[in-house]
């Protein structure tokens, strides 16, 4: 159910701007304790792509980004965008969605290939996601308005590898060697439980192991995946997961290493920024929660999947985490720890309060961007890779971006650009 398109009209529109991993106010920074790295002033990008607006809908709606993912190896980067289709026909009772996968050019930002996932008179996607794998495989899943719901892998050519059909609703996260992890359920039965199903496939497509278990998926990446194991909550009309739940942890054997319940004053749905959930490299997951009497925590669970300790972090403290370490931003102070305690910290001084995000880089470093200021941290030291500054080609850093290879491509306009900053190494 695709079909490859490649003309292209402009309109006049903005883009959506999908919440940013990391957005929050912050002081405006400057670093002290660390050498600074030369700043690189960001103007003329290396180029600019023609507009990604697609034709096919009758839209004058903000279009979101769902991903931008680069492949140096393949001079590729893709862009996988969600359009609003305009309500036309009293036939029409949901909310229409235009996907696409664009595959662009990474040295001259011309279009190689684009997919949109519908066809003429057919039924248009009502959501999606989707991951890459890093030899540049993408892996798109659809769900669409006739109920069907499918899952497409594509390689960097464009070309379908393979489609399957899920029967339903689908989470898919990338784990150890590229394999897929598709975890579907039917939804909350009469009593509150929640049972889902655990697809581990190859790259191939090849099923290499499955489960039926016993709650929902709340995060899995690396070696590990992160189970609610409670029942749900009926609140009104709807169905709730609890504050306080049950964690399971599995392997990518589909084994449980271990479970977790949560006190009853505990509340996992509530305080701070940035990732309330998080598995590192190593298979450690970390777990924020705000307890009654003692406020905001961070859990630690090792690689064995059992709790390894739980320290107090400030409400508005913001979580980042990156390779096998993390992050704690709280005020003007960024900390770096790993599983086994304090590796450093660095200061950003006031100047003006601005909006920031921070991110992991795709190749496992920490980015921020404030205002007028962007910074590359290595995740392992939080010193200056990159500080980067905007110009009058570039008046703004806050736009959907990615960060790969010492190249930043970020959306302006209806158009992706390409900015390449200094090598490292030539420093």
């Amino acid at each position: 159910m695709h079909t490859t398109y490649t003309n292209r009209k402009r309109k006049s529109t903005t883009w959506a701007v999908l919440l940013l991993s990391g957005m929050l106010l912050l002081n405006m920074n400057t670093t002290t304790g660390y050498a600074a790295a030369s700043t690189e002033s960001l103007s003329k990008p290396a180029w600019t792509s023609s507009s990604l607006m697609l034709n096919e809908a009758n839209t004058e709606k903000d279009v979101m980004i769902k991903n931008i993912y680069a492949v140096p190896a393949k001079n590729l980067v893709y862009v996988h965008t969600s359009q609003p289709v305009t309500k036309t026909s009293s036939k029409t009772t949901l909310d229409w969605q235009l996907d696409s996968l664009q595959a662009l050019d990474a040295k001259t930002g011309q279009l190689k290939w684009s997919t949109i996932f519908h066809e003429k008179s057919g039924p248009y996607t009502t959501y999606s996601n989707s991951v890459y794998a890093s030899n540049g495989t993408a892996y798109v899943y659809m769900e669409y308005s006739d109920k069907s719901k499918k899952l497409y892998s594509f390689n960097t050519s464009g070309k379908t590898n393979w489609v399957k059909t899920v029967n339903s609703s689908a989470n898919i996260s990338l784990m150890d060697n590229d394999n897929l992890l598709v975890a579907t359920s039917q939804g909350v039965q009469s009593n509150g439980s929640v049972r889902s199903t655990l697809s581990l496939y190859d790259q191939k497509g090849k099923l290499l192991t499955e489960k039926t278990i016993a709650g929902t998926v709340l995060k899995a990446a690396k070696g590990r995946i992160v189970v609610d194991a409670s029942k749900q909550v009926k609140s009104g009309n709807f169905w709730q997961p609890v504050a306080n739940p049950k964690v399971e942890i599995y392997d990518t054997s589909l084994n449980r290493l271990s479970f977790y319940q949560f006190p009853a004053e505990a509340n996992t749905q509530g305080d701070g920024g940035g990732e309330a959930l998080a598995i590192l490299d190593d298979g450690s997951v970390l777990m924020r929660a705000n307890f009654e009497t003692t406020g905001n925590r961070l859990m630690g669970f090792g690689s064995d999947g059992k709790l390894a300790w739980g320290r107090a972090i400030a409400g508005d403290a913001y979580i980042q985490t990156a390779g096998n370490g993390y992050t704690v931003l709280t005020g003007s102070k960024l900390e770096l720890y790993t599983m086994k305690g304090k590796v450093t910290e660095r200061m950003f001084k006031d100047a003006q309060p601005v909006l920031m995000h921070v991110d992991r880089t795709q190749d496992g470093q920490y980015q921020l961007d404030f205002a007028k200021t962007g910074y590359i941290l290595n995740p392992q030291t939080l010193e200056d890779v990159h500080v980067y500054i905007v110009s009058t080609a570039v008046p703004s850093l806050e736009s959907i971006s990615t960060y790969m290879n010492e190249v930043i491509y970020s959306m302006k306009g209806e158009a992706l650009s390409k900015y390449a900053l200094k090598s490292s190494s030539a420093k």
